[in-house]
């Protein structure tokens, strides 16, 4: 396992910014293999290794087309900025969880590299 990071941007680029949409790429079974935070015509987009689960995490354009869906678990998040973010490593050294918040401090959202997929988790309520 080489040493990277999750984060492929400064994210003090982004912190503060308006989320104006959440889209994912999916199975169809619910397995997201790429979510994107839309903050206007750019996005955070979260992408899944599918061979060792690691999370990256770029600043892109705001991704288009009909393989882009809404990500109904985190439509709270629509309309809120763009708070703080967490990068987890698990105990074999895989980057394999970001979290974020929406309006503050608290991590709300945890999203975790599990089985060749990105895992969605709702932690707390938005503030």
């Amino acid at each position: 396992m080489s040493d990277q990071t999750i984060l492929k941007f400064d994210y003090a680029a982004v912190e503060g910014e308006t989320v104006t949409a959440v889209l994912g790429q999916a199975d169809g079974n619910g397995n997201w293999w790429s979510v994107a935070i839309l903050l206007g015509s750019r996005a955070l987009v979260l992408r899944v290794d599918a061979d060792s689960d690691q999370i990256s995490v770029a600043l892109e354009a705001a991704p288009e087309g009909a393989d882009w869906a809404t990500v109904e678990p985190m439509h709270f998040a629509i309309g809120s900025e763009l708070g703080w973010c967490w990068i987890g490593r698990n105990h074999r050294g895989y980057l394999d969880m970001f979290a974020v918040s929406f309006s503050g401090l608290e991590p709300q959202f945890l999203f975790i590299g599990m089985a060749s997929a990105i895992q969605l988790r709702r932690v707390s309520p938005p503030n």
